[in-house]
């Protein structure tokens, strides 16, 4: 950490106890259950999409006559090829879940209400998002 470390202090003034002064936050209680946790899973998920999606990208062919080879090529011969393709389908599954989850809990716990609404209103767009990209994602060719 020693050439980072001094290039980010050397930028950032801020010293080990005034650092953790401004973290060191406690928790409340309610905020310390699993379900809690439903927002940021979506989040990372989208990530893992992103990654593994830019990468399957380098191989697919989209066209009609050249999307099944493509396809079989990713699964069978690419190194790792099957692996990236099943992170890919699997985040897809559980992303397309954790949102509906995520609602959920949101609408359960009551998080819509004022102030909250316009969150509400946004993260129900990113529900209906979600789900018609995991449609059209899953309603491609398939090996």
């Amino acid at each position: 950490m020693g050439v980072v470390g001094a290039w980010f202090r050397e930028r950032i003034p801020i010293s080990g106890s005034q650092l953790k002064e401004l973290t060191n936050e406690p928790v409340p209680n309610h905020l310390k259950r699993w379900w809690f946790c439903l927002g940021g899973t979506p989040a990372y998920l989208f990530v893992v999409q992103i990654v593994t999606g830019i990468l399957l990208a380098f191989y697919y062919k989209p066209s009609p006559d050249t999307a099944y080879e493509s396809v079989r090529y990713i699964t069978d011969e690419a190194a790792f090829g099957w692996y990236v393709r099943s992170i890919h389908k699997w985040g897809a599954t559980l992303m397309v879940a954790a949102v509906i989850l995520h609602q959920i809990r949101v609408f359960f716990t009551g998080a819509y209400r004022r102030p909250r609404e316009m969150n509400w209103m946004v993260g129900m767009c990113l529900l209906i998002c979600t789900l018609t990209v995991g449609f059209t994602g899953y309603s491609r060719i398939r090996c």
